[in-house]
C-alpha cells in the first residue's frame, strides 16, 4: 500500500492540509470545551468515511446527546459502560474485531466513562489497551475528553499513546485548534 492510499480524509480540507492528512491506524483525541465542537469535527469525518467507501461505526455509551445522527452507511452500537472496565473493554474489543480492519470509529465523549468507573486511571486504561489494537488493524478512531477535566496523568497516558491529540477551544463563537500531538 502507497502512502498516498494511506491518506484519510477529515471532511475538512483546510483541517487536512494542518494536520498533513489523517493515516490509516490513527487514532483522534479531541479536547474539548464542549460537546458541540465534538460534533461538529466528528459528523464531516462520518460523512467523508462513508463517502469514501468506509464502514464506520458510532459507539454510544454515555448518557450525554448522540454526537452522531442515524444516517445510511453508519452503525450506531449502544453499551453500557455500567457493568464496569472489564465488562465494557470486553465488548468494545469484541466488536472492534469482529469489524476488522480499516473501520472507521467515532466513540462519545470519554470523559462520560468517569461517572461510571469513578477514577481518570481506568479511562485511561482503557485508552491504552484500545487505542494500540485500533491502530493494528488500521483503523481510524475519533475521541472526545472534555479538557480540564481529568488528572494530568491520565492525559498524559492518553497523549502518549494516541497519535494525534487536538485541543479546540471556543471563544466568543469562534473555534482554536491547538495541536499538542
Amino acid at each position: 500500500m502507497d502512502a498516498e492510499s494511506r491518506i484519510i480524509r477529515s471532511g475538512f480540507p483546510t483541517l487536512d492540509t494542518v494536520l498533513q492528512g489523517i493515516r490509516l491506524g490513527d487514532n483522534v483525541v479531541w479536547q474539548i470545551d464542549n460537546l458541540e465542537i465534538y460534533r461538529f469535527f466528528a459528523r464531516p469525518f462520518i460523512t467523508q468515511s462513508i463517502a469514501d467507501g468506509y464502514v464506520c461505526v458510532y459507539m454510544r455509551f454515555a448518557p450525554h446527546a448522540p454526537i452522531l445522527d442515524p444516517q445510511p452507511g453508519l452503525e450506531i452500537i449502544e453499551m453500557d459502560p455500567g457493568p464496569g472496565f472489564d465488562s465494557f473493554s470486553a465488548e468494545v474489543h469484541q466488536i472492534i474485531e469482529e469489524k476488522g480492519r480499516k473501520c472507521f470509529y467515532v466513540f462519545d465523549n470519554l470523559s462520560a466513562l468517569v461517572s461510571e468507573w469513578a477514577t481518570d486511571e481506568l479511562l485511561a486504561n482503557f485508552f491504552q489497551l484500545t487505542c494500540p489494537f485500533l491502530f493494528e488493524l488500521d483503523t481510524v478512531a475519533y475521541f472526545g475528553l472534555t479538557l480540564g477535566k481529568h488528572q494530568d496523568s491520565a492525559v498524559s497516558r492518553i497523549r502518549d499513546t494516541t497519535q494525534l491529540l487536538i485541543n479546540v477551544y471556543s471563544v466568543n463563537n469562534e473555534r482554536y485548534l491547538h495541536p499538542q500531538k
